[in-house]
């Protein structure tokens, strides 16, 4: 039996499933070998699942048929499971016993008692239960020689019974079951959280061939009715009515397709049980009762059928490759928290009645969204930061004016998600886009649109939107822990996301390159990566400071992490509208942003129930999707302000005085003040004054806009690591301020989902915490019957996700990647991404603009450059990445830190084995230690020697100008001429030997390519393979990386033949064996006996030695069956050998061509391949004969039902 169950649990004998996503089975107990199962039933949505807040309890029996006895047996055994009795005697939720006890209830001695059970059960049931059957019930069991008894039954408790609505019995399929089916349903107290909801058109119907076909002549009949509304209503109402029709009409068609199989089989089933009851004539009507049984038994065979036809095709396509498939499959809660109390604001009672949980919700809106009168002075002086050059010009406010053609509209419907709520009319953008594309509509569209871009005017239905709220964290009785996500209606969307569209094209002009959200081009991480670069680049600095006594002058800068309240909720439109304006954007387009944001109506989702409208005044609507870049411009004028003032510093990132890079005249290089991604800030304090600036500067910005900071959960981070809160603690205090980090704490601040470490410990215990996570999400992924394809997916996608986010900034040190692995080895072995590759592939993000500088580097880049020069005093950036000799390990080694997994990137990369030539200004600038091979003598000179540069040693020779030559000791400085003497003396005596590289340079110039005379490292890094003409002329995806670093045995296929491998709908078997085949991990017999598993090495049919090919293609009955396959499907010509060819390459052209027309070749040669495989395990494991004939068979059967679920998903 298949069942496409939400939650289950069973044992050999019976089992308890849920087919509704909103209850989940939590098994209490089973036993007596398994043939009762004790379980509560749970909403979904319950956190924390108990027997006190279950809905029901259920018992399922399955007594013993072997013997009477045997029955009395298992129920005096049940009867002394004292757990179980009690249980179900004393609780006073719903309880329901049920099942096929293998007893006639009805048939009583005379003393009363019942055979084949046990006195004591029958008085257990008849003090505590009611049958629910008792008074209306035929025979449940249908058994040979036309024998008919009542085997099965349900019973209620007093509590459970008083909410049976209906109980009906069913016959069911003879060919599945000799029993009928029971079936009670219950009017169970209403959950809170369980109101209607809003209408919603399915999606899916976009793809029904019938439903389109009925839509035009739909759309079709409106046309009069239009023509005529058209002389006395607006484009905007005909529009809403347009869409009030359409909806109606799709609610019409989804109750109309409701499958009439079902239909059919429920008219049956009731005609059938009105015969069983009957009281007269039964011997004539029980003659018709095999011809309603006959066809009961076809229509459930025929919904059965097409149930598992949908089902097997759709997990083909998902099961495997598809990971939010797989992620809601096991899927425990729903992200739509239920609101099961509520905390209210004036009186802190708690509240779990819906209507006052509703007046809270209501109320809590309707006071965020209601503003607060901007500080017209504090606006001034923040709009003041808007200046002339951040204004947008008349070719960019002419884009952003242009007329909304039809096409716009299309096309950013195509390009929307394609599964996202609807608003308050329930059109999802795939029925939109019918209702677009309907040509005699198209003038209407265009006027509605343009008229909302340049006259303000909107339909109705865009002023009213839904609301949803999800639950972020802390108390979930307090309304302020949830995040209201706004529901508006597609064709609004539309319109927004258009404009969004059009405003990203300009906006990078205006958004300084701090802000990370939401703009082309960046990245969260950066932010990140910027912030834990300055950490390091402190500690660094402080531990220098120590050494030579100085840190009594080091500032003691510290970090701020900054928290909004609710931030897109407060923007004060009024605020909004001047600052779009000030940015010069065009008068229309601002006043129809405005007015779409500010004239809105709430209706706020509570547990399915909606509130009164709350109107919305102020604030973004998160879900909209122009909010984003809205907010940042809202935002900016605040980060300007920060960034241009003076008198503020920040944290100085600069080069100590001895570094070759150091400029006296300039000896501050980065300043960084404030990091922000979207609303989350991150600001760098220097000292006390720099504190009371941004305080200040906060200020102005909650003034003017109606923000609101919270400080008691903003977080002070030390960025040296060392305990300066003595320093901070008074000031910090008095802005509420509690939280202090340094490097002695355990716990790291997190920021944006990344930890900026300070310590070993912190970064323990993050990662201790991240790989408990792992732990516990690949435990519950793990009960899933999956191939390697399908635990691949699951791991990288799924599981190791929650690892590549933190990897491209965190460090991780090489045990803590070791855990990780090992979680990764014992849920798969193969076909997992090497975690510890994977983070070398992420950091190389960062590494590339190093070794190939842009013409515009970003900040980060700049800070990265210095991290790395100051740690290895080099004026090249490129010189210790290409060169790991010259590099040096700071004052300690502390920790694995980010100059460390820079490193580590990019030595992973493997080079051409080509010479390198490089031009004598490079050469002369490399250190000494560049161009010597690794040696035990290299690694212990003196520290005066690694100091040493090319120049030092050689010099160009005058005859050959193009090439080096050793300097004489007169031409070498007195202070540095012993040294140079010894290592040229090493170097001729062959102690130590020079890269081949440089060899070149000391030779005859072949040609005239090292003429010039600029420093470029550009030789060097040329010669990283990374199989691409570009080389790092183009950003290198973590995929090429990859690929540059490993050498698969698998590399000779083409990428675009696993492309169409993967792309294939196959069941796990089919996947297994030819990746398995592929990968050289076929268990045969010549692999189990060279581990020492099999005896022999010969094939268990034929006695020849096995290996995979001969496993699956040239043992004698497997060249039977594929001679067989390869007439019946093939072309004729194909041989045995091109079917192994396609195989071992994935390309399946040269067999392409099918005498049958349902199938195709590479289905065929999968197909047989599977069926081979089962065959041989069938063989191995259960002593079933191996015969080609059957195999054949089985190939035929397989592919014909694929065809089949082709078939009925066309139909659906």
């Amino acid at each position: 039996m298949q069942f496409s169950s939400k939650s289950s649990t069973y044992t050999k004998y019976c089992g308890i499933i849920s087919l509704n996503h909103r209850y989940i089975i939590t098994p209490i107990d089973t036993g007596i070998d398994g043939r009762f199962i004790l379980a509560h039933i749970h909403y979904a949505t319950e956190e924390e699942p108990n027997s006190s807040n279950s809905i029901a309890t259920i018992l399922n029996i399955y007594g013993k048929a072997a013997s009477r006895k045997d029955n009395v047996e298992f129920y005096t055994e049940l009867m002394q499971h004292r757990f179980l009795i009690h249980k179900i005697t004393t609780i006073q939720n719903n309880m329901i016993i049920l099942g096929d006890f293998n007893y006639k209830y009805e048939s009583r001695r005379s003393n009363g008692t019942v055979e084949a059970t046990t006195v004591e059960w029958i008085a257990l049931l008849e003090e505590h239960f009611i049958n629910c059957f008792w008074e209306n019930k035929s025979a449940t069991f249908h058994g040979s020689n036309n024998l008919h008894y009542i085997l099965d039954y349900i019973f209620c408790n007093n509590t459970s019974y008083g909410t049976v609505t209906e109980c009906t019995q069913e016959f069911m399929n003879s060919t599945w079951t000799d029993h009928e089916m029971l079936v009670i349903t219950l009017q169970l107290q209403k959950d809170a959280t369980q109101g209607p909801g809003a209408y919603k058109c399915n999606p899916f119907l976009a793809n029904n061939h019938k439903f389109r076909r009925e839509l035009v002549i739909f759309l079709q009949g409106l046309q009069p009715q239009i023509e005529l509304k058209t002389a006395t209503q607006f484009p905007q109402e005909i529009w809403d009515w347009i869409k009030d029709e359409f909806k109606e009409h799709v609610r019409q068609f989804q109750l109309e397709e409701v499958n009439w199989r079902r239909k059919a089989l429920k008219t049956l089933q009731a005609k059938r049980n009105r015969c069983m009851r009957a009281k007269k004539n039964r011997g004539l009507i029980f003659q018709g009762l095999d011809t309603i049984n006959q066809q009961i038994g076809a229509l459930q065979d025929s919904i059965a059928e097409i149930e598992i036809l949908k089902l097997g095709k759709y997990w083909r396509e998902n099961g495997e490759k598809n990971a939010g498939f797989l992620k809601k499959l096991t899927a425990s809660r729903q992200n739509q928290r239920q609101l099961k109390q509520l905390r209210h604001p004036v009186t802190q009672e708690l509240h779990a009645d819906q209507g006052t949980m509703s007046e809270i919700v209501g109320s809590f809106y309707t006071n965020l969204y209601t503003p607060t009168p901007p500080n017209a002075r504090s606006m001034r002086l923040l709009l003041n930061q808007i200046t002339p050059d951040m204004q947008l010009d008349g070719e960019q406010q002419s884009l952003l004016e242009l007329p909304v053609e039809l096409d716009d509209l299309l096309f950013e419907c195509k390009r929307s998600p394609k599964f996202v709520s609807p608003g308050s009319d329930g059109i999802p953008y795939q029925l939109l886009r019918l209702i677009l594309k309907f040509p005699p509509l198209h003038s209407l569209i265009t006027t509605v649109y343009n008229d909302a871009l340049t006259k303000d005017i909107f339909p109705a239905s865009w002023s009213v939107s839904l609301m949803a709220t999800l639950y972020k964290k802390n108390d979930p009785n307090d309304m302020a822990n949830y995040r209201p996500i706004s529901l508006c209606n597609t064709d609004y969307k539309l319109l927004t996301r258009l404009f969004n569209h059009r405003m990203m094209e300009v906006a990078k002009q205006l958004i300084n390159e701090n802000q990370a959200g939401f703009i082309p081009g960046r990245f969260i991480a950066q932010n990140a990566l910027r912030c834990q670069v300055i950490m390091e680049d402190a500690e660094r600095t402080m531990n220098l400071a120590k050494k030579n006594n100085v840190l009594h002058q080091m500032p003691k800068a510290i970090g701020l992490s900054l928290d909004q309240e609710k931030a897109y909720d407060r923007v004060n439109l009024s605020y909004l509208q001047t600052a779009l304006i000030t940015y010069a954007f065009p008068a229309n387009l601002v006043r129809c942003i405005i007015n779409m944001m500010g004239q809105n109506l709430l209706r706020i989702n509570v547990n399915g129930y909606f509130t009164e409208d709350v109107p919305k005044l102020r604030g973004l609507k998160q879900g909209d999707p122009i909010s984003s870049i809205l907010y940042n411009l809202a935002i900016e004028p605040f980060l300007r302000s920060i960034l241009n003032d003076p008198l503020y510093h920040g944290y100085q990132m600069q080069y100590a005085t001895n570094h070759p890079n150091y400029n006296a005249n300039d000896p501050l290089v980065h300043v960084s003040k404030i990091l922000c991604y979207a609303d989350d800030a991150f600001a760098f304090v220097q000292d006390l004054p720099d504190l009371a600036r941004l305080e200040y500067h906060l200020d102005v910005y909650c003034n003017a806009t109606n923000a609101k900071i919270n400080y008691n959960k903003a977080e002070a981070i030390s960025f040296s690591g060392q305990k300066t809160r003595s320093y901070w603690q008074a000031r910090l205090s008095e802005m509420n301020i509690t939280k202090f980090t340094s490097n002695m704490d355990s716990n790291p601040v997190i920021y944006l989902g990344f930890p900026p470490l300070q310590s070993v410990q912190q970064r323990e215990v993050f990662i201790g915490g991240l790989v408990d996570n792992l732990r516990t999400t690949t435990k519950i992924h793990s009960v899933r019957s999956l191939s390697v394809v399908g635990k691949a997916t699951m791991l990288n996608s799924l599981i190791l996700s929650k690892c590549w986010y933190v990897l491209r900034v965190t460090p991780f040190a090489q045990n803590n990647v070791q855990a990780i692995q090992s979680i990764c080895t014992k849920f798969l072995r193969k076909g997992v991404l090497d975690v510890t590759l994977q983070q070398s592939a992420l950091y190389f993000r960062w590494v590339q603009p190093l070794l190939h500088p842009s013409d515009s580097p970003h900040i980060l880049d700049l800070m990265l450059v210095m991290l790395v020069n100051k740690q290895n005093q080099s004026a090249h950036v490129q010189v210790p990445l290409l060169f790991p000799l010259t590099r040096t390990t700071g004052l300690t080694k502390q920790r694995t830190n980010t100059v460390t997994m820079i490193y580590k990137s990019v030595d992973r990369l493997k080079r051409i084995n080509e010479p390198v030539h490089l031009n004598i200004a490079t050469a002369s600038i490399l250190p000494v230690k560049a161009i010597l091979q690794p040696s035990a003598t290299v690694s212990k000179m003196p520290i005066r020697v690694t100091q040493l540069q090319v120049k030092d040693l050689y010099q160009p020779n005058p005859n050959q100008p193009l090439q080096l030559e050793a300097r004489k000791a007169p031409t070498i400085p007195a202070d540095i001429r012993r040294a140079c003497k010894k290592i040229l003396k090493q170097i001729n005596e062959n102690k130590v030997h020079i890269q081949p590289y440089f060899s070149l340079m000391l030779q005859p110039p072949q040609d005239g390519t090292n003429r010039t005379t600029d420093i470029s490292f550009k030789p060097f890094i040329d010669s990283y393979d990374f199989n691409s003409q570009q080389g790092l002329t183009r950003q290198i995806s973590t995929r090429t990386f990859r690929t540059a670093c490993i050498e698969a045995h698998t590399s000779s296929i083409a990428r675009s033949n696993w492309n169409f491998f993967w792309s294939l709908s196959l069941n796990l078997v089919h996947r297994n064996v030819i990746y398995r085949f592929l990968t050289h991990t076929i268990p045969t017999k010549r692999l189990l006996h060279y581990f020492e598993i099999a005896e022999s090495l010969l094939c268990l049919i034929c006695g020849k030695e096995e290996n995979a090919v001969y496993l699956l293609f040239l043992c004698s009955s497997k060249v039977s069956i594929w001679k067989a396959i390869i007439f019946e499907f093939l072309w004729p010509t194909v041989s045995i050998g091109d079917v192994i060819q396609a195989c071992s390459s994935l390309d399946f052209e040269n067999i392409k061509y099918v005498s049958k027309s349902y199938t195709t070749a590479h289905m065929v040669v999968l197909v047989t391949l599977g069926n081979i495989w089962r065959a041989q395990v069938r063989m191995i494991f259960h002593s079933i004969p191996f015969t080609w004939i059957d195999v054949v068979q089985q190939i035929k059967n397989e592919l014909l039902q694929l065809h089949a679920q082709t078939e009925i998903h066309k139909q659906v």
